[in-house]
């Protein structure tokens, strides 16, 4: 089954890579929409160099993706540390470190076509994993993110 999701991701990421081009601005547009106030974050952890890590974080977001498709034992121990370090250490609540990764798949599932079914079927099951992952995380936070439920998914509309 791995290898058969990791073949339906591979073919969108290429077509991602095809027919979008640089996605960096389209992800953070969609993500800042959703989080206007986490722009002032990425400022502060910016240094002065926000566009930068900007850039980061979203093929970070789309590495993730991948990952959790191929290696998700990876993906676990990987995030699993780093979304309870964002959360503590850097004041990045896990509804932020999740939408950066819904606004990747907002803009990747918007280049998948009606006739492609089973990858948009994946990306919303791996969202669906993902977000079990990180609410299940939330009990290692030692200063609590306010207990807010962690944001829904609305798949956009599939290319025609």
């Amino acid at each position: 089954m791995t290898r058969d999701r990791s073949e339906l991701a591979q073919r969108s990421l290429e077509r991602l890579a095809e027919v979008g081009g640089d996605v960096t601005r389209p992800v953070l547009d969609a993500y800042y929409a959703r989080h206007p106030d986490a722009r002032a974050s990425f400022e502060h952890h910016g240094l002065g160099h926000t566009a930068e890590l900007e850039g980061r974080m979203v093929a970070e977001s789309l590495y993730l993706l991948l990952t959790w498709i191929e290696d998700p034992a990876t993906a676990r121990i990987d995030h699993g540390t780093a979304i309870v370090h964002h959360n503590d250490s850097l004041h990045i609540p896990p509804r932020w470190y999740l939408g950066l990764v819904d606004a990747a798949l907002d803009v990747l599932l918007r280049t998948v076509p009606e006739d492609s079914p089973d990858e948009r079927a994946l990306w919303i099951a791996i969202r669906e994993e993902f977000a079990a992952f990180v609410e299940s995380l939330r009990s290692e936070f030692v200063h609590g993110d306010g207990g807010d439920p962690l944001p829904g998914f609305e798949p956009p509309p599939a290319a025609h």
